[in-house]
């Protein structure tokens, strides 16, 4: 039995079907004809037609791409199982029970073990689109930390997530314990593009460096390690906005390496308590009933 697994160099494509791949990732649907022209103008190439069209036959017959009237594009169920087959080897690849470690995973509880922020950034929002993508999931997020520090590590990927979730009709509430210059413009940052944001003095028995949201049934909590938690203190006491900070301070966060945990609780009753003590000390500030 051959596994073939069809996954473009996108990057640098070298064949004709990653370049014709690579063009219909970006406008479609499209003809033979002007993928053809795309291809050979993008990559300063010279194929032929037949050659245009024998490379997208392939990846039609390998369910990559789908025909329409005389138009091509991807296959949306080929990009669900591409999905899947990522979030298995998320799970195999990240969780600590693979790898043997202290934490244990069972039942309803996932655990993973991530070496920086750029990771622990990465599989979070991964699980929120997954736990998203469930029809029956509630429409509303919350999320409580001391500082928002993915916004500043990865602005234009926030702020893109943010509003596709706001334009599927999805309510997000925020709450920011930190009392920093920084924290505050994260804050007015998340206000403007349509997220619930407020500033509220830490409790005194919230956990400095944890982050904890809720996704449909799912709460999701991450705790970074001691000295990376004095590092992202000291970042937003230092800056007073992200153009203060160098580009080479904020890759150095970033990719600080460490131990960092992230626990996924798929329980509704435990989300939709956390969510509504969010949501409930957020809408103060809103005055809504």
């Amino acid at each position: 039995m051959t596994l073939t697994i069809t996954l473009p160099l996108l990057e640098k494509p070298t064949s004709a079907k990653d370049m014709a791949f690579s063009v219909l990732m970006h406008e479609f649907p499209l003809s033979l004809m002007k993928i053809l022209n795309a291809v050979n103008k993008q990559y300063t190439k010279s194929f032929s037609f037949q050659a245009i069209r024998k490379a997208v036959l392939q990846l039609v017959d390998e369910g990559v791409l789908i025909k329409e009237g005389k138009n091509f594009s991807v296959n949306k169920e080929w990009i669900l199982k591409v999905i899947k087959f990522g979030n298995i080897l998320q799970k195999q690849y990240f969780t600590t029970n693979h790898r043997g470690s202290k934490v244990q995973v069972g039942g309803n509880t996932t655990i993973y073990t991530l070496p920086t922020l750029v990771d622990l950034d990465y599989i979070w929002n991964g699980l929120i689109r997954q736990a998203l993508n469930d029809p029956k999931a509630e429409k509303v997020i919350t999320f409580k930390s001391i500082h928002f520090w993915f916004l500043i590590a990865t602005l234009a990927q926030e702020t893109e997530l943010m509003k596709e979730m706001i334009k599927r009709g999805i309510k997000l509430y925020y709450i920011c314990y930190g009392d920093t210059a920084l924290d505050k413009w994260t804050v007015e940052m998340y206000n403007k593009i349509g997220v619930r944001a407020k500033l509220i003095p830490k409790p005194k028995n919230f956990i400095p460096g944890f982050n904890i949201g809720t996704y449909g049934d799912s709460l999701i909590q991450s705790k970074h390690p001691l000295e990376l938690t004095k590092k992202i203190d000291a970042f937003f006491q230092k800056c007073k906005t992200p153009q203060d900070a160098s580009l080479t301070e904020i890759t150095d966060l970033v990719t600080e390496r460490g131990e960092i945990t992230l626990q996924v609780l798929d329980d509704p009753l435990v989300a939709e308590t956390m969510r509504k003590d969010i949501i409930q000390q957020v809408l103060k500030k809103y005055k809504i009933n």
